[in-house]
């Protein structure tokens, strides 16, 4: 009888697709109890998959992870990280502010562990990518339908509105336009790197298309032009190493700039039709004006001035000086609190009563709110970790390194180093990461990736 209590590791395997799943459509399904808390099927998911886990656990008395011995050190720095946190609760300004942020970091945290602890072999870990391929694809799809019925879904701060705004799941356009940078690396590497059927190719190249579309129509500056342009850099630059050179033919070359080519153009045309005038003039004006943005950035004064503490009004308008002066705000919070940060998810409360020359109180800046509420040691620490996952993918992704590697590990290491690459300038746009499982769900696919793809370099090594 006992035994028919322990959940079935294909049972907890499905509890997990679902949780993804879920965890990538975010508040959209979900039962809202109060106005501050939203019951939502990633939690459900979540909570039953993780009594699963401990049910097994106690039944049991063991749970194999000798598999994620490759990805330990993440696994430590996370616990180490939230009972940072827990300690942090000792000098925060806001009790309530802190608890949230810390609530939030025990669903995203183990999110991550997740897909190493799930994705034991390659054939869970292609289950996983085609099950979020999927409702990325779900995602995209709606934001079309969208941006022409300009039907917005309640998670969006446009619910109930007629404006041009595009979010899709997402309650703003920049947590959109973030999801589509990390997205992309993905369906454009699939296309040249994986044996796919052709009507799969075809389907994957039209969302795609549909994908440009989208980010044009979000007019998000720092993904448009800064995450995708990086994340395409590293792309290039990692081709010749990634795929095979019988592979890299001036006729294959020729095909890909084709289609990278008809596809931007194709996502204009749709732009020109589909979006209003509104949408296509805001879209415009935002992205044009990314130059003078920086200019604005770079030509504004950097301290304060006979105490003025008003909003700086700049050629581009308020954004500019706002960004730039959450920034200044929060390494003054930071130094005041001895360069050991403020305490969890107290940004914004600080800001809110220390704040100058803001109209906003979140950073919108994942690295300077990681630094700013945690402080240095655990940005250091933070940082040092994103960069050896992006060494480890590299290594992974390079057929020098990696000869044994088969073609589907070797895409996700290489498509998952581009998005996280192009994630530096990405993680600029959302108002807060912390919460962001776009994010989580592709830092979890490198862990998983690296997990496996050392696995498996150990086992080639020793059968040699």
């Amino acid at each position: 009888m006992s035994e028919m209590l322990i959940p079935r590791q294909k049972r907890l395997d499905t509890l997990f697709y679902l949780m993804i799943a879920f965890a990538l459509l975010g508040p959209t399904l979900g039962i809202p109890l109060t106005e501050g808390f939203n019951l939502t099927f990633f939690r459900i998911a979540y909570v039953l998959l993780a009594g699963g886990i401990i049910l097994r656990l106690v039944t049991q008395k063991n749970l194999e992870t000798s598999y994620m011995y490759p990805v330990r050190y993440y696994a430590a720095f996370f616990a180490f990280w939230f009972m940072y946190g827990l300690l942090s609760l000792s000098w925060v300004m806001s009790m309530g502010a802190a608890l949230k942020y810390l609530f939030y970091m025990a669903f995203m945290l183990p999110l991550t562990l997740s897909f190493p602890f799930f994705l034991q072999s390659e054939e869970k870990l292609w289950k996983a990518k085609r099950v979020l391929f999927w409702v990325f694809a779900a995602i995209i799809f709606y934001a079309v339908f969208e941006s022409i019925t300009l039907i917005h879904l309640p998670p969006s701060a446009f619910f109930k509105t007629t404006s041009a705004s595009v979010t899709s799941v997402f309650t703003n356009q920049n947590d959109l336009a973030t999801c589509i940078t990390l997205g992309l690396p993905f369906l454009a590497t699939a296309l040249f790197m994986l044996n796919l059927q052709k009507k799969h190719k075809w389907f994957i190249y039209i969302t795609g298309v549909l994908t440009i579309y989208i980010l044009i129509a979000t007019g998000s500056r720092s993904n448009t032009a800064f995450a995708l342009p990086l994340a395409s850099l590293m792309l290039i630059i990692g081709l010749p190493f990634a795929v095979e050179r019988e592979k890299l033919t001036k006729k294959n070359i020729a095909k890909a700039v084709a289609a990278i080519v008809a596809a931007v153009i194709l996502a204009n045309g749709l732009s020109a039709i589909f979006l209003s005038e509104e949408a296509r003039n805001a879209a415009k004006n935002k992205l044009s004006s990314t130059l003078g943005f920086l200019q604005d950035i770079k030509n504004s004064a950097w301290h304060m001035e006979d105490g003025d503490t008003g909003i700086e009004k700049m050629q581009t308008g308020e954004s500019a000086g706002v960004r730039k002066w959450l920034l200044i705000n929060g390494f003054k919070f930071l130094q005041q609190s001895h360069y050991m940060g403020i305490g969890a998810g107290n940004v914004e409360p600080w800001m809110a009563k220390y704040g100058v020359k803001v109209n906003k109180v979140n950073l919108h800046n994942w690295w300077g709110e990681i630094l700013v509420n945690f402080g240095v040691l655990i940005f250091v620490l933070y940082m040092w970790l994103y960069f050896w996952m992006l060494w480890r993918l590299w290594k992974l992704a390079s057929r020098k390194h990696s000869p044994s590697l088969s073609p589907m590990l070797r895409w996700a290491a290489y498509s998952t180093m581009a998005a996280l690459t192009g994630y530096f300038f990405g993680g600029m746009a959302p108002s807060s990461a912390i919460h962001f499982t776009p994010m989580w769900i592709t830092y979890g696919l490198g862990l998983a990736v690296i997990a496996l793809g050392e696995a498996k370099k150990a086992e080639t090594k020793q059968s040699v």
